[in-house]
């Protein structure tokens, strides 16, 4: 197995580990997670500490989210699409809270500047990066559909991403989880009732997801 296939097999049978079982993991069990010798692992990560941050960094690593909306099928229409991104964000999302949820009652120091790891000038900075990753892949799809929106491309990101975060981060609190397909409805049709004559749920008995037409109240 190539040395970074190796490296990345290592990185997601620690992941499982982690969120599994928090930081109390050994080396070896992640060895035969992996199913390998517990000095390989040692030969690709200086530490247990070192594989952790290993961990973190590829669980807020941008780029596989973004292929993914990337790839997303231009003949979608406006619902399918939205429907299609707030899915991959979900289960994106899901993936870092369990790595951050594992790692949180260890109170871990941040990790160290150098590549990777910015200084404590701006502590924000890779949840800044991931942000404006995400957004740009969500307004490349987006902007297929500007005619169809009632805002700007540029916000109507910010509500998706704002979406899925703010059900991601309540969810252990919330009485209700959203699923992609309510909170598609939701962004997409509003929280009122519909007009009298007009299918209230029609992502339940539908294949083509329903974008009932609104006038902006700003307008």
């Amino acid at each position: 197995m190539p040395p970074e296939q190796r490296r990345a097999s290592i990185i997601d049978a620690t992941h499982t580990l982690l969120v599994e079982r928090g930081i109390t993991f050994t080396t070896r069990e992640v060895a035969e997670a992996a199913g390998i010798a517990e000095g390989t692992v040692f030969r690709h990560f200086s530490s247990k500490d070192d594989l952790i941050r290993a961990v973190i960094d590829d669980a807020f690593d941008p780029a596989p989210l973004c292929r993914e909306i990337d790839a997303t099928d231009p003949s979608l229409d406006l619902a399918r699409a939205v429907h299609h991104a707030l899915s991959l964000m979900q289960r994106r999302f899901h993936s870092i809270t369990g790595v951050m949820t594992a790692l949180h009652p260890a109170h871990r120091p941040p990790p160290p500047p150098g590549p990777g790891h910015p200084g404590p000038g701006d502590p924000h900075h890779g949840v800044r990066a991931w942000h404006a990753a995400v957004i740009e892949s969500l307004t490349g799809i987006l902007n297929r559909y500007s005619d169809r929106l009632r805002v700007p491309v540029g916000q109507a990101c910010t509500l998706l991403v704002a979406s899925v975060l703010v059900d991601t981060g309540l969810a252990p609190v919330a009485v209700h989880r959203f699923s992609a397909t309510e909170l598609t409805d939701i962004l997409l049709n509003g929280i009122a009732v519909a007009p009298t004559g007009t299918d209230p749920h029609p992502m339940a008995h539908s294949t083509s997801l329903h974008v009932r037409p609104q006038e902006s109240p700003c307008s």
